[in-house]
């Protein structure tokens, strides 16, 4: 498996690392490392950049097909292991920095996507105005009445520590994400490379007359309301 023309000298640095004779595809050693060995190789180098070419199919289904259960659920902690012990199954990541390297991609790789944390931490935000009061019969008290829109969100707008030690790293390769807007107002996650324009579409979306006059949170005013606390979280 030859890098991908694209790759970052960094990224091409630990294909060097890992072992030359895997990713050179005419090398006449091309067979000296084969079978699981060989996919753990070709696994680190391929879940180290965002860039993954159909070379690197085999050994991402491999790794991303080692999961561990107990009692029909997934045990994540064991199934980091598992990973792990498979990427140290090549011979280059036990040199300098891999082991550090091959414990950050185990615990972050699938799990520091857009796709996956805009999943993992889906929630719900709220855009509301008062729009008066209403009278309680049963306690004798009047309480505020709200106009209220749910806003699909993430509420996760910092990287785990896992994700950081995965993203930020000098063998990566546009691995990095950035969080757009703000989570009380329907923020979510981007590859880096899509923050500008994104972060752009969000503002001219989420501001003049949409935002004037209204009040967010991730709270439902509707619910938040009691005797001592009047509209709850209002921002």
């Amino acid at each position: 498996m030859s890098p991908h023309p694209t790759m970052r000298a960094g990224a091409a640095a630990l294909a060097c690392a890992l072992a030359p004779a895997v990713f050179a595809a005419d090398s006449p050693a091309d067979d000296l490392l084969t079978g699981n060995v060989r996919l753990a190789c070709e696994a680190t180098l391929c879940l180290s950049s965002s860039v993954r070419p159909g070379e690197c199919n085999p050994s991402l289904e491999k790794y991303f097909s080692i999961e561990i259960f107990d009692d029909g659920h997934l045990d994540w902690g064991a199934t980091v292991d598992a990973r792990r012990a498979f990427l140290a199954m090549c011979p280059g990541n036990s040199a300098e920095g891999m082991p550090a390297r091959i414990d950050a991609i185990s615990k972050g790789a699938g799990k520091c996507d857009p796709a996956y944390l805009n999943s993992a931490y889906a929630g719900t935000a709220y855009r509301y105005r008062q729009r008066g009061y209403s009278y309680d019969s049963n306690t004798g008290t009047s309480e505020p009445s709200y106009e209220v829109h749910e806003l699909k969100t993430v509420t996760l707008n910092t990287l785990p520590s896992y994700c950081v030690a995965y993203n930020d790293h000098a063998w990566t390769y546009e691995l990095s994400v950035k969080y757009v807007g703000t989570p009380d107002k329907g923020g979510r996650w981007v590859k880096a490379e899509d923050y500008d324009a994104a972060q752009a579409a969000w503002n001219a979306d989420h501001g003049g007359t949409w935002a004037s006059g209204w009040n967010f949170s991730l709270t439902d005013p509707r619910r938040s309301y009691s005797g001592n606390n009047h509209g709850g979280n209002e921002r």
